[in-house]
């Protein structure tokens, strides 16, 4: 236990512990997470870089009661020490621009924006924590939609594309800077990139986010089969969502699903009931294709293409892929999508 080795100078336990937090919380084991946060404010009761994860982990699980009380010692703290040095102001800055973005309060954007700027204004700022203060802006950037502030950020952060902060993985950054520069193919390429990113690492809250704001850039964008990829990002992005336990982004989905499905929408009539999507996942399993190629394909989970096949046996009254493949052909659903949504 490194926290109990008196050996062990304090700023390598603090480390250590950030370290193994942001591991936890990256990978949805919250408990751990909690467990890490605390062991560092036992350690450094004022510390930023222990309070302002915490205080965005307890949002992020739904938990705004406690969330709250994190935050205001976060904001008590930095009202004290108005200038934080290094990468306490980083870790302020990406955390509280995080939290504006869950709970809708603008006001946090000023705290976050300054936080990162003084950071800056140091001389001395390390190229990490630069990146840090970077993140922050553009999280702010794209709140505000500030599309000459966005331009800026992007430029910086490109050549860190292909990796990840405590702000995300740094595409998942580029895709709604590019987003909000107006540039959405560009943006598209950076969240694909970042669900790839996500799906490797094993970072399925990261990867939940991704997918809803991928899916909020598809319907701003409207192309040929944008909409239909957006359901099924949205999809995705509820399930995971649902599974680890983080409410503020189920009911942010939650609330896109209802406004997309209740528009006008024509939706093309299929045989026994069979929705579009199992229509979808029905073409691609007669092609040949694997569940986990179905799901990479159609941008869902293994065990969303596993629902959905045990639906579609239902429906069509199939019992295996190969029955099923023989209802396909029979029932013309082997052809270009007809009308898709």
């Amino acid at each position: 236990d490194l926290a109990d080795r008196r050996s062990t100078p304090q700023q390598h336990i603090d480390g250590i512990l950030m370290l193994l937090t942001f591991l936890s919380v990256g990978e949805a084991d919250w408990k751990a997470g909690r467990e890490y946060t605390d062991r560092g404010l036992e350690l450094a009761p004022l510390s930023p870089e222990h309070i302002a994860p915490r205080a965005l982990l307890e949002y992020e699980t739904g938990e705004s009661a406690p969330g709250q009380v994190y935050l205001d010692r976060l904001l008590d703290v930095r009202r004290r020490a108005w200038s934080q040095a290094g990468r306490a102001a980083g870790t302020t800055s990406v955390a509280i621009a995080r939290i504006a973005r869950i709970t809708g309060d603008p006001d946090l954007l000023e705290v976050a924006e300054a936080a990162a700027e003084e950071l800056l204004s140091n001389r001395s700022v390390t190229p990490y924590d630069a990146m840090l203060a970077k993140a922050g802006l553009s999280l702010v950037a794209v709140q505000k939609g500030d599309q000459s502030t966005a331009e800026e950020h992007y430029a910086y952060l490109l050549w860190q594309r292909g990796t990840i902060t405590m702000a995300g993985p740094v595409d998942h950054l580029l895709g709604p800077l590019s987003q909000t520069m107006g540039d959405l193919g560009q943006a598209a390429a950076h969240f694909g990139e970042a669900l790839a990113f996500c799906r490797k690492a094993g970072y399925r809250p990261e990867l939940a986010w991704s997918c809803c704001d991928y899916a909020d850039m598809l319907l701003d964008r409207k192309g040929d089969g944008d909409r239909a990829k957006a359901m099924s990002l949205w999809d995705e992005s509820l399930a995971i969502s649902t599974e680890l336990g983080m409410p503020p982004l189920m009911k942010r989905v939650t609330e896109r699903l209802e406004r997309a499905q209740a528009g006008p929408v024509r939706a093309p009539a299929y045989p026994d009931s069979l929705t579009q999507r199992e229509v979808e996942v029905l073409r691609a399993v007669a092609s040949g294709k694997s569940n986990p190629q179905v799901a990479e394909e159609l941008f869902i989970s293994l065990n969303t293409v596993a629902r959905h096949l045990t639906n579609i046996f239902g429906k069509t009254g199939t019992v295996n892929r190969a029955e099923a493949s023989v209802y396909a052909s029979q029932h013309g659903l082997l052809e270009s999508p007809r009308n898709l949504v």
